[in-house]
């Protein structure tokens, strides 16, 4: 047996297959294009659905051409994408425009309307509003684009439409209802509180069902399509940090915590049920049995990253990057970079923060502005952390470190130095993989049999760095606050 996870993100859709034991026997990627239509001084991200089937289609193709893998050797599949994102669909279930993205931060423009209603929201969604809930998001198209919600006769968040367009099925799980804070999650049923403040009507949202629920098979049209075999099995599937943290164990603590570098850096901790913490996010696990877990994360991490390799120093190759990097020595020479670069979520929950780079001299080479980069982002994850911990009154012993950049060790130290914290990196701990492992479990009943527990990394913090760091964190945080 084997299965798909397919994992829309943020700046890339991505797709594995794993055997029965765990084992990834094929993976693919290809990068999504976010588009930043013009809307005054406020940030914005908006993503064409449409082009995400074209890209899942060239994908498919390419992975069944240029492996052994079959489409019928695929016996389930699970899909999985980032919350907060919502596809507006008219009769024929075609998107009415681009879906708004979580980075997306034009709905701060209506935040003293939604703040009126906060205690409301607060209590039936766990969430105060702001401009990365799709509540928002639908509230300022309701001011701003009525005609696109006069038309709109079904919402389904990302990965439920990608799943539709494979199998016909309609319906969503709890965590992305939780994202779309329309939910009652006491109830865990469609609010009308919720939605008249939103805009829309509780009869153009999808049924809620578990993560491991069945959805069908592969349709007719979606197996000539995408050449997926009318035998697969689909699921529900969940957000992408639901089931990214299907993969690591609670490893070696107390307080089961995790940290991602992807899109979003997200800094996570397990609870045992809901919990409303604003402005801490509170999603519940794939499986009713694993309770709930809170959620802090900043917009830009990895792409911010990304942003400084290609427009500062010329689009070397992330090796090089790395290896650049490397060669700078701790604090990068007084080299400063905050990545506020679409605003920032936690902490700060500010539109209008920029992002900088500064403290440059003659003496400032390209080894000191890479390893600014990954120093910088760093310091906004002790931001969240510390801003978690504060909130909770928890202190986790560790985390595990999850994403895309967690395969880069010299990062990885970076972290844990600078939060002063180990770090436990998995050799697979990515949504896709969270997303097939959903599959696997959707549909024997059980997850594979751990076979990464020998191959974890373990990142010990340089105890000679934590007071230099502490001593740059503040300078970082002095910074900013000439920013805002």
């Amino acid at each position: 047996m084997l299965f798909l996870g397919i994992d829309l993100g943020a700046s890339a859709l991505k797709l594995i297959i794993i055997d029965a034991n765990g084992s990834p026997v094929a993976h693919i990627a290809a990068p999504v294009e976010t588009l930043s239509p013009a809307l005054g001084t406020f940030a914005t991200a908006e993503q064409d659905p449409a082009a995400w089937l074209i890209t899942l289609e060239t994908l498919l193709d390419n992975l069944f051409t240029n492996s052994s893998v079959k489409p019928e050797d695929i016996t389930a599949l699970s899909i999985t994408a980032g919350t907060h994102i919502a596809v507006l669909c008219d009769d024929n279930m075609h998107p009415i425009r681009n879906a708004i993205m979580w980075s997306d931060q034009r709905a701060a423009s209506i935040m003293p309307k939604l703040m009126a209603s906060q205690d409301e929201i607060v209590t039936q969604s766990l969430h105060a509003p702001n401009p990365t809930w799709t509540l928002a998001h639908l509230a300022w198209l309701t001011e701003n684009e009525a005609d696109a919600l006069t038309a709109t006769k079904m919402i389904l968040p990302a990965k439920d439409w990608l799943r539709y367009c494979l199998t016909g099925h309609i319906t969503t799980d709890l965590s992305d209802a939780v994202g779309l804070q329309l939910v009652n999650a006491h109830t865990q049923e469609w609010s009308a509180t919720l939605c008249d403040l939103a805009g829309v009507k509780i009869s153009h949202l999808p049924d809620i069902t578990s993560s491991v629920s069945y959805a069908g098979q592969i349709s007719e049209n979606a197996a000539q399509r995408f050449k997926l075999s009318p035998k697969t099995a689909v699921y529900t599937g969940a957000i992408d940090t639901s089931t990214e943290l299907l993969g690591p164990s609670d490893y070696k603590s107390d307080t089961p915590a995790s940290l991602k570098l992807a899109s979003a850096g997200v800094v996570y901790m397990s609870v045992p049920d809901k919990t409303s913490l604003p402005p801490l996010s509170c999603y519940p696990h794939c499986t009713a049995s694993d309770g709930w877990y809170l959620a802090s994360g900043m917009n830009s991490c990895t792409t911010a990253l990304d942003w400084l390799r290609k427009e500062m120093l010329a689009d070397i190759s992330l090796q090089e990057f790395n290896e650049c990097a490397a060669a700078a020595p701790a604090g990068a020479k007084g080299v400063m970079f905050h990545p506020y670069l679409m605003g920032e979520r936690a902490p700060h929950w500010n539109p209008d923060l920029t992002a900088s780079l500064s403290g440059m001299s003659r003496e400032t080479d390209t080894s000191d502005i890479a390893r600014a980069g990954f120093e910088g982002i760093a310091f906004a994850l002790r931001d969240i952390k510390e801003n978690m911990e504060k909130l909770t009154g928890k202190i986790p012993g560790s985390f595990n470190l999850l994403g895309g950049g967690a395969k880069s060790r010299l990062w990885s130290q970076i972290i844990a130095d600078i939060l002063q914290t180990p770090l436990h990196v998995l050799p697979n701990s990515d949504a896709a993989y969270g997303a097939s492992l959903l599959a696997c479990l959707a549909h024997t009943g059980k997850t594979p049999p751990s076979t990464q527990d020998d191959a974890i990394l373990t990142f010990e913090p340089d105890p000679s760095l934590a007071t230099f760091y502490a001593e740059k964190h503040a300078e970082f945080n002095l910074l900013r606050e000439k920013l805002s």
